[in-house]
């Protein structure tokens, strides 16, 4: 039976944060003495499904070494490494009547729990990265078209030239060249995606540098 079916809470308790506040102790390898066989294992993992804090303290303290290990090895960030291994241990302290001797040892087990967590924060890291760079790239873009117009913002010939730019665009050249309001409060206050106004700033500043060059 585990919490869920005794109606216990699956977040534990103020002593399961305690207990997850500790860093990790050791170097990622298993502790010289062996505390116990595959079917002590099993029992203690019975024992933490049914909310036993001191049961899990028990697994913390041997499992989560050979976790930070493999997280740091992995990622290669510590920090970053000591974050996978809180959600490693937390994912054990939920789903530990998941755990069956005939599958492996319990260190397979969090071994293998630990290496989808770690893949999985290195993905996410490097869609972020990706996201960031594009960013970047269009803002370094909408930049140097911002420096070339800048100088004649308050022109004749640019105001002439909004007259080429559709509603949407013109409105938030407008907002952001005339009325001072960043990309984030233009966003915030037409109710649309930050990635949207800078598209739309993006493909305005085109138009309009093209226009000018060409008045």
């Amino acid at each position: 039976m585990n919490r869920a079916d005794t109606g216990q809470s699956n977040t534990g308790s103020g002593d399961i944060l305690n207990t997850m506040d500790r860093a990790p102790s050791g170097t990622g390898t298993r502790a010289e003495v062996n505390p116990g066989s595959t079917e002590y294992w099993s029992g203690l993992c019975q024992r933490v499904a049914q909310g036993d804090h001191q049961a899990f303290d028990s697994l913390y303290t041997e499992l989560s070494p050979v976790v930070y290990g493999i997280s740091v090895r992995l990622i290669r960030n510590t920090a970053q490494a000591s974050e996978v291994t809180q959600e490693v241990m937390l994912e054990i302290w939920n789903n530990a009547h998941q755990y069956s001797p005939g599958t492996g040892s319990i260190y397979a087990w969090a071994s293998t729990i630990a290496r989808r967590r770690a893949i999985d924060r290195i993905r996410s890291e490097e869609a972020r990265t990706t996201r960031e760079d594009r960013n970047f790239t269009v803002d370094r873009e909408v930049a140097q078209i911002d420096d070339d117009l800048m100088a004649q913002v308050d022109s004749e010939q640019v105001r002439n030239c909004l007259g080429t730019l559709t509603d949407k665009e013109k409105q938030t050249v407008i907002d952001t060249y005339y009325g001072g309001s960043t990309y984030a409060q233009v966003a915030e206050r037409r109710q649309m995606p930050l990635a949207t106004v800078k598209s739309r700033i993006r493909s305005a500043l085109q138009r309009l540098k093209t226009c000018l060059e060409v008045a």
